[in-house]
């Protein structure tokens, strides 16, 4: 359940570098630090973001302790505009800034799935904290994830 949120709103680089956050760049999971509610613990994350002009692509790998790996790659928007989302069935996404925050809200047509994803970062620039809520079919999640910049 956290993987997908964790994929798109970490996906996130500055549209202003000098006023905004910077997401950009390799990060791993503080997988101790992180609090993941009643999602599965994985053994290990790692996510890779780069600016490619209008938007923003991450590639993200998490491991699971069975020894399953799985990548994930997508593409963000951060216009404010909403903008189509077939992962979950027909819905839609919008990013947008709140100060240095920002913030994903994706939701699917019929309502069975909605997310709901803020990052911060540190002063330092070296770690970020994502908040993430999600509801879908299986229930409802709150997980707070603690990102480091490799």
């Amino acid at each position: 359940m956290y993987r997908i949120a964790v994929f798109l709103l970490l996906s996130a680089v500055s549209a202003n570098a000098q006023k905004k956050p910077d997401f950009s760049g390799n990060w791993e999971l503080n997988v101790e630090k992180s609090n993941f509610g009643k999602a599965t613990k994985p053994t290990r994350m790692s996510l890779k973001q780069e600016n490619r002009g209008d938007y923003l692509h991450a590639t993200q790998t998490t491991s699971t302790a069975d020894g399953g790996q799985t990548t994930t790659e997508g593409d963000w928007f951060l216009d404010g505009k909403q903008h189509p989302l077939e992962q979950f069935g027909p819905g839609a996404s919008v990013t947008h800034w709140e100060g240095n925050t920002l913030v994903n809200e994706r939701r699917s047509n019929d309502g069975n799935y909605r997310e709901s994803t803020r990052i911060s970062m540190s002063a330092d620039g070296m770690t970020a904290t994502e908040k993430l809520y999600v509801k879908n079919p299986n229930g409802e999640n709150r997980s707070v994830l603690i990102w480091e910049r490799k």
